[in-house]
């Protein structure tokens, strides 16, 4: 287990400060949920943390060691992104995808696949399939096949349940937290759903125009919220007790478990 943590992180766009001076701790083999209204900074801090956004200042680091000094081939820290229809090269089969991820010197790649695939709850058979024959909730799964093949000590998911039906979110939401605990995973957990944030996360952080304004234990924000911005963000939820509810239907249990 490995330790996120952003070091008064600023990423500006021109005169735009997209991220300022953000500092987060994600602890090791803990789940931190980020959220926040859409434009709050919270995919450019996730992709300022993969070298897919310019670091303008501070640092992002893995047990202390800054992400840039890892090679592109070696880095402990993986992404899974939003869009599962964006995030797989359509020419590629599923197979060839993860295995374009795997270290290399990686022995018997097509078991790890399988070994992969079925993590994620996905018959090995489908690695000879391509992208477009699986459905959004199935190429998500795949998506973070993925990531995990780069064994990552570390697993930012950014809104990685968004374009998914509500059955699917439920899934994925349970995949997630059954993977975290046999595999030890750190996670940035990204989302705009309160409720959803409240059923992966141990400690929840609020993005507001580029800033972090609140953060603590999820239980203890979310239940007695101290910045207004978050109280917003629980009053833009017709009921949130009712919402939290709502979401251990989908997933199978109550949200407390």
């Amino acid at each position: 287990m490995s330790e996120l943590v952003f070091e008064e992180v600023s990423v500006h766009y021109g005169k735009v400060a997209a991220v300022e001076r953000v500092t987060l701790a994600v602890p090791s083999g803990t789940t931190v949920g980020l959220v926040g209204e859409s434009g709050s900074g919270k995919s450019t801090l996730a992709r300022a943390a993969v070298g897919l956004a310019p670091i303008n200042s501070g640092r992002v680091l893995v047990d202390g060691t800054d992400v840039r000094r890892f090679s592109r081939r070696h880095r402990p820290l993986q992404m899974v992104f939003q869009d599962p229809y964006a995030s797989l090269d359509p020419r590629m089969t599923i197979g060839e995808s993860i295995t374009e991820a795997m270290p290399r010197g990686t022995a018997d790649r097509r078991g790890e696949v399988a070994r992969l695939l079925e993590l994620v709850s996905l018959d090995p058979e489908r690695a000879a399939m391509l992208p477009a024959q699986l459905s959004g909730g199935q190429r998500q799964r795949v998506a973070l096949a993925r990531a995990l093949a780069g064994r990552p000590e570390v697993v930012i998911a950014d809104e990685i349940t968004s374009a998914l039906d509500v059955s699917v979110q439920g899934a994925m939401l349970n995949l997630l937290r059954e993977l975290r605990g046999e595999m030890d995973l750190t996670m940035l957990f990204i989302s705009h759903n309160l409720a959803v944030v409240r059923y992966v996360s141990d400690i929840v952080a609020v993005m507001r125009h580029g800033q972090i304004v609140e953060a603590g234990p999820v239980d203890q924000v979310l239940e007695d919220p101290q910045q207004p911005y978050t109280r917003d963000l629980l009053d833009a939820v017709s009921h949130p007790l009712g919402s939290s509810a709502e979401v251990g239907r989908v997933v199978g249990g109550p949200l407390a478990q």
